[in-house]
């Protein structure tokens, strides 16, 4: 039997073949950070100690604090998409769908969703609830008292009504529901 390697030392081939079995492997090279410079609000601890919830739930509380923070510090709540979401978190629409729905069943956010006129979902409102917030709450927003509001130009583009999800699931079921009444064959005549 014949050796293919070319080491003219059979040890030489044993310590490459131990380094390859135990040491570490080297770390994969860091990827690249987007630094949006971008304020992350004061949230309450309890987001983080609370047992109920994932890694990912508290972290897709955290983005939607951020952006609420960002957006309608006032309100409270934002018009916002699961795609936008997903993509922010780099993770597929359905953990985003399930962080959202543990994040709803610990009161930290109340999830309605929009629909427009041709009865389709536009994206969804997050309401942050107390739960999520501080104690001492967010700072006011930092507006001049004399300046105007933004500008109504635009205020019929996006006309939507709000659902919740249980109403928008009934919703798009009656829709289906209407459908498969159609296609079933009628009943014959009695008479």
């Amino acid at each position: 039997m014949t050796n293919t390697k070319c080491s003219s030392n059979p040890d030489d081939d044993t310590i490459t073949s131990l380094r390859a079995r135990c040491w570490p492997a080297d770390p994969p090279a860091l990827q690249q950070v987007h630094e949006s410079g971008t304020y992350v609000p004061s949230l309450s601890e309890r987001l983080d100690r609370d047992p109920n919830l994932s890694d990912g739930a508290r972290r897709c509380g955290r983005i939607l604090a951020a952006y609420v923070y960002r957006r309608h510090r006032d309100a409270r709540s934002a018009q916002i998409t699961v795609t936008w979401i997903a993509k922010r978190m780099g993770v597929c629409r359905r953990s985003v769908q399930r962080y959202l729905r543990q994040l709803e069943w610990a009161w930290y956010i109340t999830v309605t969703v929009c629909a427009n006129r041709a009865r389709m979902c536009i994206g969804v409102i997050v309401d942050l609830l107390a739960q999520l917030l501080p104690r001492h709450g967010w700072p006011q927003t930092l507006g001049k008292p004399a300046a105007t509001n933004s500008s109504q130009n635009y205020r019929f583009r996006n006309k939507y009504r709000r659902f919740s999800r249980e109403q928008w699931a009934a919703k798009v079921q009656e829709g289906l529901f209407r459908r498969l009444m159609d296609r079933l064959p009628r009943p014959p005549a009695l008479l």
